[in-house]
């Protein structure tokens, strides 16, 4: 790629899973519960607690986005939380997100990666080291050479549950008190989990034994988590636009708009714009938007150096962030933090949001802006995961809402 030409960015689809999305996938995947990329060390609900109705969020997306520079970033995980009530949104959208950054390098205690493996001897060597790193000392000491079978890596996985909270995949620092097996990471999730989970219907009965997570993740993945949907990419192609090619695409739309009543479709539905003004970030958005009306995340840092990275694709002239003033620098290395992706409301379509109700869930698209040098995770500090900073920015009232649904 040329010097001054500028990157493409990779469009992510919201696709059902064709098998779980577990950890040593390393999956990009929207909803369910998290897929940590350290197992040891997970989340607290006090990480991502909403700061308006104080209890647990959830997961809205992960994506897995490794990096060759620095060597701590050869594994590295983005994780976006969302608080689920869409009042709380209203009240103070800053407090109803969280997003947090998690790396491992090359050689790490869970993941390994021989030199010049194929990526099936890779992925047995994942598995082979995750077992021997958490499954009790005596089990697989014999077998570091071994492929792991599946009924192995099906007990990693219930090792891993037994710290985790069982509704929503955080880390699990209470127990029910009944049974004393079953795990939550929040008194809110507890309740939760004995009304909608059913807990109670059969808390006496459980034993050590069983694998309660069986018999509950699909109440809770229905009634409490967003649906869990593995996200593919593919590369925005010229045909989709860019470059100069924009910029005299906008100059026609304006044109034409000028001279005539212009109607934008927007699904099954078209406004005339006589009705409403379309600001110009609108119809880019829209433009590039209708080119592949399925996408749900662009994602842009492609290119080390930011300034050959695509800008955002705002979907309004107003509520753009002032890069000095609205997004902080790292507070961790001080280094600046630069757009690296961003999540569309088209994302709203696949998780189960009652758009009729006054406070649900929206948004026009969230942009996250995360450390450019990817500074590393201190062990001895015990900082496995770093917060990251996300925007909102919403359809203005002079722009067409974007109304998919």
């Amino acid at each position: 790629m040329a010097a001054s030409s500028t990157a493409v960015v990779e469009l992510g689809f919201a696709e059902p899973p064709a098998q779980p999305l577990t950890s040593e996938k390393f999956p990009s995947k929207i909803g369910g519960k998290p897929a940590w990329l350290n197992p040891k060390h997970i989340l607290s609900a006090d990480k991502v607690e909403c700061g308006v109705c104080k209890k647990p969020m959830i997961l809205l997306l992960q994506l897995y986005t490794p990096e060759d520079y620095p060597p701590e970033a050869f594994h590295r995980m983005i994780y976006v939380f969302c608080c689920k009530n869409g009042s709380c949104h209203k009240l103070s959208w800053r407090e109803s997100f969280k997003v947090y950054r998690s790396q491992l390098s090359r050689d790490n205690p869970y993941w390994p990666v021989p030199p010049s493996t194929s990526s099936e001897e890779l992925e047995d060597s994942n598995q082979e080291n995750i077992a021997s790193e958490l499954a009790p000392d005596n089990q697989l000491s014999d077998r570091n050479q071994e492929k792991l079978q599946n009924d192995d890596l099906k007990q990693i996985h219930q090792k891993l549950n037994t710290i985790q909270c069982i509704v929503c995949g955080l880390l699990g620092s209470k127990t029910c008190g009944k049974c004393n097996i079953v795990r939550y990471c929040s008194k809110a999730h507890q309740i939760e989990h004995w009304i909608t989970g059913q807990h109670k219907t059969y808390c006496s009965s459980i034993d050590l034994s069983s694998n309660p997570t069986e018999n509950d993740d699909k109440l809770c993945q229905d009634t409490i988590l967003f649906p869990e949907y593995e996200i593919v990419n593919e590369s925005e192609t010229d045909r989709d636009g860019g470059g100069e090619d924009d910029e005299n695409r906008e100059n026609e739309i304006s044109q034409e708009n000028s001279n005539s009543r212009a109607l934008v479709p927007v699904g099954d539905e078209t406004y005339e714009e006589s009705q409403v003004n379309v600001d110009k970030a609108f119809l880019q958005f829209q433009r590039k938007v209708e080119l592949n009306p399925d996408q749900v995340l662009r994602y842009a840092r492609v290119e080390y150096e930011a300034d050959r990275n695509p800008d955002p694709l705002w979907v309004s002239e107003h509520e753009k962030p002032d890069l000095q003033q609205d997004i902080p620098a790292c507070p961790y290395c001080s280094n600046p933090r630069t757009f690296e992706f961003q999540i569309l409301s088209t994302l709203l379509n696949y998780l189960k949001i009652d758009h009729t109700k006054r406070d649900s869930l929206d948004w026009g698209t969230l942009l996250v802006y995360s450390c450019k040098g990817n500074c590393y995770i201190d062990d001895e500090k015990n900082l496995h995961y770093l917060e990251e900073y996300i925007w909102r920015q919403n359809f203005s009232e002079e722009g067409v809402q974007l109304d998919q649904r």
